[in-house]
């Protein structure tokens, strides 16, 4: 059980879902292009190459090819666990805002 945790913990993964989330509208719509969303959040190349991968496996994230440029580029759209992930980080930022 505690490797089960251990392997699915990933600060860079919880960085790339919560600007995800903050920016759901144009995810959810459109999709980001994955090199956008490395620039956005300040990550090397290869960090979000391997956080898009963790999240890709557990079925949050999906990436379509874009373009035909060489090396290929992704967009990237909500997979089918996206929507409870979406939700755990907005219904707690949501329960704070109505608080208030």
């Amino acid at each position: 059980m505690a490797d089960e945790r251990k392997s699915r913990f990933n600060p860079n993964a919880e960085r790339v879902t919560r600007w995800l989330a903050d920016n759901k509208d144009e995810f959810e719509d459109q999709g980001v292009a994955e090199d956008t969303l490395a620039a956005a959040i300040g990550m090397a190349p290869n960090e979000i190459t391997e956080t898009i991968d963790h999240l890709e496996a557990r079925e949050e994230v999906v990436r379509i090819p874009h373009g035909l440029s060489t090396p290929p580029q992704f967009l990237l759209k909500p997979g089918r666990g996206w929507a409870d992930v979406r939700d755990e980080l907005l219904g707690n930022n949501r329960a704070a805002g109505q608080k208030a």
